[in-house]
């Protein structure tokens, strides 16, 4: 019997549909765009899903055929023509090759302009294309899962950590289900159960109750029914019908009610504890007088300002410039900021060069989450923006901030960047010249991801919710699609 071969591909976008800015090739190719045979090189040993695939297929000895790998930073709805020409690198592959298996890296969030269900429709173009052979996906723990995904699939596989540190082994979960289903060993069936509960990103940690029991629960489960049970708290800022908290399960057919009815457990469980997802945040008056009175010495390690609601990694847009005014007006010196997206800036600061001062007008030009900055600043550093994670997140992942400058503020650096990145990797700064543990407060826009590799390092953090599209406050979003009743919409969903 020959090896098997096996088409991988990654189409990944989280879209936050309350945002104006529209997500096409080119901020794919911003962020992570990849094709063919240039896919392995780039990630074999990444902890990427794609790293985890093929990890497994050099075990395994598959005859791989590598289409795309394509993810774009969160934004606004994805177009038409990105979707179409990214799906058609796996179309392609598949109709060329006539492999024996797909595995895909999908986010399980993505809207795009003719397909609310952007996930749900490349599985089903792929299984029209595939035929009768395993279709295979692994997803975001932020998934917004619809019946056309588990009708289309056959194994869907979340990850279970946020901060998503276990992204290389989830795709080697996939993989390694994939493995047993060619070799006969699995014969796999998916199943989901749905809570009517839409939680915020902050209280999706899953080192923090509840998720971290219900993930427990999960993993118990699994050795039971394998091979896996995900948990998805869902993207509350994509305004979908399958907008929600989920529970899917892919087991051998003969174990698939008993799946069922465990995943149908722990959705009534989440559900029943929602009120453990209503957490209380920082204002950015309260960031700002702690900041002021910290001693990072005494306290050992820097303040942390989380900038909840400004994340790109959630789709916002990155330049919102409430926090580093009020901190600029208290006065407060020794800090660092990754990052306001500002090209214009960052152009003036190359024009000025490095040592000059420049004077700009400093973020607020995208979404309404604060003004313009008049401010002057001495341009510290000039840099491409390229570097790789070197934290436990995406470990070995290449990131693209474009054009970067660094600029002096009155006492605080301020990383500019040309592209919507989420920093939560401290080799943002690093390489930016800035030693962040060396800092007396660190002002990040990032919701949960940041924790993975800066909480070792912080005395403390504060949860600032300062406006923005990934504000914890659902209240403040006009939802149209999303199924109701739903909490924290509606008390009682």
């Amino acid at each position: 019997m020959s090896d098997p071969t096996v088409v991988l591909g990654q189409i990944e976008h989280e879209t936050n549909t309350f945002s104006s800015l529209p997500t096409g090739i080119d901020q794919f190719a911003d962020a992570s765009l990849h094709y063919g045979d240039t896919i392995p090189p780039e990630f074999r040993g990444s902890n990427t899903a794609i790293g985890g695939f093929l990890r497994v297929a050099d075990e395994k000895n598959w005859n791989v055929v590598p289409t795309v790998a394509a993810d774009a930073t969160p934004g606004g709805i994805v177009t038409a023509d990105a979707l179409s020409s990214l799906l058609d690198e796996v179309l392609t592959g598949i109709e060329k090759s006539e492999p024996d298996a797909v595995l895909l890296a999908l986010h399980g969030a993505m809207v795009s302009e003719d397909h609310p269900d952007g996930d749900g429709y490349i599985l089903e173009r792929v299984r029209e294309a595939a035929g009768d052979i395993p279709v295979m996906a692994s997803l975001d723990l932020h998934a917004n899962i619809s019946e056309r995904m588990v009708e289309h699939a056959d194994g869907l596989f979340g990850y279970d950590t946020y901060p998503h540190v276990d992204i290389g082994d989830t795709g080697e979960t996939a993989a390694r289900a994939m493995a047993a289903t060619l070799s006969g060993d699995l014969d796999p069936q998916v199943v989901v159960e749905r809570a009517p509960l839409l939680p915020p990103l902050p209280p999706l940690q899953t080192d923090i109750e509840p998720m971290e029991s219900l993930l427990q629960q999960a993993a118990a489960s699994e050795a039971k029914f394998r091979p896996d049970v995900s948990v998805f708290g869902g993207f509350a800022y994509a305004d979908v019908e399958e907008a929600g908290f989920s529970v899917v399960g892919v087991s051998d057919t003969h174990v698939a009610e008993e799946t069922r009815a465990t995943c149908k457990a722990l959705a009534e469980s989440a559900y029943e504890r929602r009120h453990e997802f209503d957490h209380d945040y920082t204002s950015v008056g309260d960031a700002v007088e702690a900041a002021a009175n910290w001693d990072a010495d005494t306290e050992g390690g820097p303040l942390l300002l989380a900038d909840l609601a400004d994340n790109p990694g959630g789709g916002s847009a990155e330049d919102g410039t409430f926090i580093l005014e009020s901190l600029l007006d208290a006065g407060i010196e020794d800090a660092a900021l990754a990052l306001i997206v500002d090209p214009d800036a960052v152009a003036a600061a190359v024009e000025a060069g490095v040592g000059n001062t420049v004077a700009v007008d400093l973020g607020g030009h995208i979404e309404d989450n604060g003004d313009p900055l008049a401010v002057e600043g001495r341009v510290r550093l000039i840099s491409d923006g390229s570097y790789r994670n070197y934290g436990p997140m995406s470990r070995g992942l290449r990131v693209n901030l474009g054009r970067t400058a660094v600029l002096e503020i009155d006492g605080i650096d301020v990383i500019v960047g040309s592209h919507r990145q989420q920093p939560y990797d401290p080799e943002a700064f690093r390489r930016m010249g800035i030693t962040p543990e060396r800092q007396r407060v660190l002002v990040l826009k990032s919701t949960v991801h940041y924790r993975a590799a800066f909480e070792p390092m912080a005395g403390a953090i504060r949860e600032v919710a300062a406006p923005g599209l990934c504000h914890p406050d659902l209240t403040q979003f006009d939802y149209e699609h999303v199924s109701r009743p739903l909490y924290p919409l509606d008390e009682d969903g």
